[in-house]
């Protein structure tokens, strides 16, 4: 190809609306854990083919970062044919499909297919010329929530902007909702906390998501409204035993409650249902930490020595387990590495680990 050529094409590839050309920086994420969890939510997706659509697409696109073209590709398509599955009015939602295979095919050196998907484009943006398209500024939050911590900022404006366009679609107030939560610190006065109330609207326009209902309990239990908050999380309990976020949510509202014990049956639930469980793990792992805590509190080291002993070995293992699922957690590497001679905590120090982390 000569110069002018791929000129031509890289100025037509960069006017596109996808994964390519959202600024994501592979540095900024652990590629391999975040492949696990987007296999994971597959899972999760199944009979959601706008979610596992979406999936698919990030996959492709962090297939491609790991340098596995092929099977980049096959998830491109995936992803291009569970959104045509929606009907003739999906074009739209093609946009980011389509701009991924466009932009692959130009890696791959195919530029008959990259310019095929080049001109579908086109043919979409005539045909809806009132740009941006809610529906991609939609897919572009889940994206930038699901890549890395360092984008949700950027995922809360995507989602904003989105609903500007359509206030009541569901999944884009479900999206603002989890990046407030992310991204709000707990504050004094409740009427200040913008992520409960969007908590709330997310679930008006969800109501079958038991996941924003124990994510809105965690949040109430810090103002203290334990009542709301107790009967969102059997809601959540009674409609979605086994899902495993709702499980691990579950697991940290009772553990942050004080019912150590029953978090972690919860937790050790929810560890047969996904396969790389990372943040499970760590979950337990500060189970057993406040459990050597409370039992220090409630004797002496003498009388309950054994006890302690075998809570210390399941931190341990629980939290070496989250660190070598996701490499790169330093909270559960700071939580590994708290010093526990002689003081309530969890494990002796094996790791060099900043210790000024503190648990998400």
């Amino acid at each position: 190809m000569s110069s002018t050529q791929d000129t031509f094409f890289k100025t037509r590839l960069l006017q596109l609306e996808c994964h390519f050309t959202w600024d994501l920086n592979k540095n900024d994420a652990d590629l391999t854990d975040l492949l696990n969890r987007l296999e994971e939510q597959l899972n999760l997706d199944i009979g959601r083919e706008a979610g596992a659509a979406r999936t698919h697409s990030c996959m492709g696109f962090v297939k491609f970062l790991l340098g596995s073209n092929t099977e980049a590709l096959s998830n491109f398509q995936k992803s291009a044919e569970l959104t045509k599955s929606h009907g003739n009015d999906c074009d739209k939602l093609l946009v980011v499909a389509y701009g991924g295979l466009a932009w692959l095919y130009y890696h791959m050196g195919n530029f008959a297919e990259c310019e095929s998907y080049l001109n579908k484009l086109r043919e979409i943006k005539e045909k809806h010329p009132s740009v941006p398209y809610a529906e991609v500024l939609g897919e572009q939050g889940w994206t930038f929530l699901k890549f890395s911590h360092r984008y949700y900022e950027r995922a809360k404006e995507c989602f904003k902007k989105a609903l500007e366009l359509d206030p009541d679609e569901g999944e884009w107030n479900a999206g603002l909702a989890i990046a407030l939560y992310r991204t709000e610190y707990t504050l004094q006065d409740r009427a200040a906390s913008t992520a409960v109330d969007q908590l709330r609207r997310a679930i008006a326009t969800n109501p079958d998501d038991d996941v924003l209902k124990v994510l809105l309990a965690l949040r109430l239990a810090t103002y203290k409204k334990y009542s709301e908050a107790e009967s969102l999380v059997e809601q959540a309990l009674e409609r979605s035993p086994e899902h495993p976020h709702v499980i691990r949510y579950v697991g940290k509202f009772f553990r942050n409650g004080g019912s150590v014990d029953r978090s972690i049956a919860l937790l050790k639930r929810a560890l047969e249902k996904v396969s790389n469980a990372a943040f499970i793990h760590h979950q337990l792992g500060l189970c057993y930490k406040k459990k050597i805590m409370n039992l220090r509190h409630a004797g002496s080291h003498h009388t309950r020595g054994a006890e302690i002993k075998r809570a210390r070995e399941q931190c341990i293992y629980h939290l070496e387990m989250a660190t070598e699922l996701k490499t790169g957690f330093i909270v559960a590497m700071s939580d590994l590495a708290s010093p526990v001679r002689g003081k309530p905590g969890c494990v002796e120090s094996r790791r060099n680990v900043p210790a000024y982390i503190s648990e998400s």
